[in-house]
């Protein structure tokens, strides 16, 4: 008799197990669930509209502490308050803008938790200063933390905004933190070819920013902005910059922005790309998945995290995007000698520090 026979007969004849003491049956766990995700879905329309984002992405966003926390911000908001200077859960200082879906971080402490701690000890393993580019920096988060986690490591990130409301924001960011010495501010949108763009945004809501072909309109009641375009492989070949991690987030256009960085991404010093992987806007874009196969062919792929509860582990190998169809953030190492042994070390110590905030 197997381990596994030897257990399945020993509960059967002792009879049904007891719950643990304290939890609840599965017809209360289900239902909380289900009226939580109501919560929140009523919470995210009644702020910010019907086109901000599906409840399923605020999946692990905790109830009650956010809630008090964004109460905070519409208080603030009501007296005139714009922006101030906050700490995240990761510890690090950042600019909350009120009145933009970009202020989540505040209430969120988790956001971006898993995406820095990956990107940080992907980093600190350089031996010269390192160079990046974040792309669709918007107000700058990301890049600001990215800075203050790599004090020591001479960090120069090259911040890249199309959207002017938006880039101001992200200057002010900047400066408010006096980070000027290590990030560049760049305001443009990265795509396949060069040429001039139009951007649409939902009311209060920048992180969502799309470019619009030039045939189609703005949708009614959207934010319209006008920006240069530039590509990856012409920035570089303008500047001398070549970045060691490249960040891009553009909400579907990460396939035009990976085509006009084909130069820079098949040199034997190519970057490691951190991305955003959402099918749905990259449909939308009339991109496919399977296009990330040839434009990122000399790279591996793996997990970081996602908007639904952490659907994959952080650091699983990804070889079938057309499997995954919810929004998430992918990580590509370039398939270099010793890139692999640079992941493993790199990913147990994101693992490392994520623990360290729990």
């Amino acid at each position: 008799m197997t381990t596994g026979e030897q257990t399945a007969q020993s509960r059967t004849e002792r009879g049904p197990e007891a719950a643990p003491a304290g939890s609840l049956p599965d017809s209360y766990a289900g239902g909380w669930q289900k009226m939580r995700g109501r919560i929140i879905e009523l919470g995210i329309r009644a702020i910010w509209g019907e086109a901000a984002f599906p409840a399923t992405m605020a999946a692990d966003v905790p109830l009650f502490s956010a809630g008090w926390r964004w109460a905070m911000l519409k208080a603030m908001g009501a007296v005139g308050v714009e922006s101030f200077v906050a700490s995240s859960g990761l510890g690090f200082k950042f600019v909350c803008h009120i009145g933009d879906l970009a202020e989540y971080p505040f209430y969120h402490r988790r956001a971006f938790q898993n995406e820095l701690a990956i990107c940080t000890a992907w980093l600190l393993q350089e031996d010269m200063a390192p160079v990046v580019f974040d792309v669709g920096a918007n107000v700058g988060f990301f890049c600001t933390h990215l800075a203050q986690m790599t004090p020591n490591a001479g960090i120069k990130i090259y911040a890249f905004e199309p959207v002017d409301v938006t880039f101001a924001k992200l200057v002010q960011s900047i400066q408010r933190l006096n980070l000027e010495g290590a990030i560049h501010t760049v305001a443009a949108a990265l795509l396949d070819e060069p040429h001039p763009v139009r951007l649409q945004y939902p009311p209060g809501n920048s992180l969502y920013a799309q470019i619009i072909p030039c045939e189609r309109e703005a949708q009614p009641g959207y934010g319209l902005a006008h920006a240069a375009g530039i590509t990856l492989d012409g920035f570089h070949g303008s500047s001398g910059v070549l970045p060691k991690l490249l960040k891009v987030d553009v909400e579907g256009y990460e396939i035009a922005v990976l085509r006009g960085g084909q130069g820079m991404l098949s040199r034997l010093d190519r970057p490691a790309v951190a991305f955003e992987f959402y099918p749905d806007a990259l449909h939308q874009c009339g991109a496919r998945p399977e296009m990330f196969y040839e434009l990122l062919a000399g790279y591996a792929l793996y997990y970081v995290d996602d908007f639904e509860g952490q659907k994959i582990p952080l650091g699983q190998p990804i070889t079938r995007l057309e499997d995954i169809e919810w929004g998430c953030n992918l990580f590509a190492v370039p398939s270099i000698e010793g890139s692999s042994a640079r992941w493993a070390s790199a990913l147990s110590a994101a693992q490392e520090r994520i623990r360290a905030l729990r």
